[in-house]
Order: structure tokens, then sequence, then C-alpha cells
């Protein structure tokens, strides 16, 4: 066998296969013409999927009540806090006012109990005393 070269003038035919249009090309098309055929099958088919997004929204609504009521819960305990804080302050230093030298002495004063006015002093044993 020889290698035979061989010129022809004619080129092989491509023949072109049309393409089958995609799912999303076939939705778009139907989008836009309006053509919107639902079988019950489909609507059947897509029954698990409604019902996530009922409940992805179920779940949504609680969290956004337990939001709301813990950020009102958190108010509320700031109110009080503030307030006993105040509290706290006032009777500390009305405490501290109550509890000067000066204020003892007149309240003991009122009862007839008197300030010392001599030093106290220091009591020793001596010997063998009893």
């Amino acid at each position: 066998m020889a290698n035979k070269i061989t010129i022809s003038s004619e080129e092989p035919e491509v023949v072109q296969q049309p393409k089958e249009p995609s799912r999303l090309t076939d939705t778009m098309q139907k989008v836009a013409d309006f053509n919107f055929s639902i079988s019950s099958s489909w609507i059947v088919k897509q029954i698990p999927y409604a019902l996530f997004l009922v409940g992805l929204t179920l779940v949504h609504i609680w969290n956004a009540h337990n939001v709301e009521k813990l950020i009102r819960k958190t108010d509320r305990l700031a109110r009080e806090n503030k307030e006993l804080r105040s509290a706290y302050i006032s009777i500390q230093s009305e405490l501290m006012s109550e509890s000067k030298q000066s204020a003892v002495a007149a309240k003991l004063d009122s009862i007839g109990i008197k300030e010392l006015t001599a030093p106290p002093f220091k009591i020793t044993k001596r010997g063998n005393e009893y």
C-alpha cells in the first residue's frame, strides 16, 4: 500500500443539530409568554417545598417574638437595676451620716447616756487578788 494524497475540493458537510432549549430557557420563555400551565403532579411535587417555607416562616415569627420579649425584659431589668443602685447609694449615705460620732452622741443623749469626758483607763490585776 502506498500513501496517496488525495485533494478534494469538497469539504465534508458539518450537520449542525438544533440545540434543545434548556429548562431555564424554556421556563423564561413560558414566563415571557405568560404561559403558566400548572398541573396537579407539579403541585404535588411542590408540597414539601411549600411546607418547608411555612415552617421557616413560623420559626422566623417565633424568633422575632422571643427577641422582642427579651428586649423588653432587658429594659425592665436595666430600669430596676438603676432604681436599686440609687436606693443603695441613698441608704449608704444615710448610714454614713448616722454613724458619725456626733449623730450617735445626740441619739444616746436622748435616752440618758452621756458621752465620756475622761479618757478610758486600764484595769489591772495586782498580785493574788481575786
